[in-house]
């Protein structure tokens, strides 16, 4: 009788386990880049982005013509940059604390959770 109890404890405690929601988890820091046409390109940034999901980069949502580039990898995680929004395309990795020139341009990015 007694087996019987502790394997529905143990069972009953590996399924609240299995059934609490982990927390989300955030890039600390965050990434500067570049946007707009040559001779007006403005600086924006992304701060503590969400981990292991796409963002297509907002100022440039809506403008096909248009890339974020130049960025700076301000945080503790890989990001990968897409060529296309919605993380479509070629991508490249940037490892976290480095930067790439003007010629690495991405609409999208996904932050890499270790």
């Amino acid at each position: 009788m007694r087996l019987r109890h502790a394997f529905g404890a143990a069972f009953g405690a590996l399924v609240l386990t299995m059934t609490i929601p982990t927390a989300a988890h955030a890039a600390l820091g965050r990434i500067d880049y570049h946007y707009g046409p040559p001779g007006a390109r403005t600086t924006s940034l992304l701060q503590d982005p969400k981990s292991n999901k796409c963002v297509d980069i907002p100022e440039i949502v809506g403008h096909p013509l248009q890339n974020a580039f130049n960025p700076n990898n301000r945080t503790d995680e890989d990001v990968l940059l897409y060529l296309e929004a919605d993380c479509q395309g070629p991508s490249t990795t940037l490892k976290a604390g480095n930067s790439a020139g003007p010629l690495r341009l991405f609409k999208s990015v996904v932050f890499l959770a270790e």
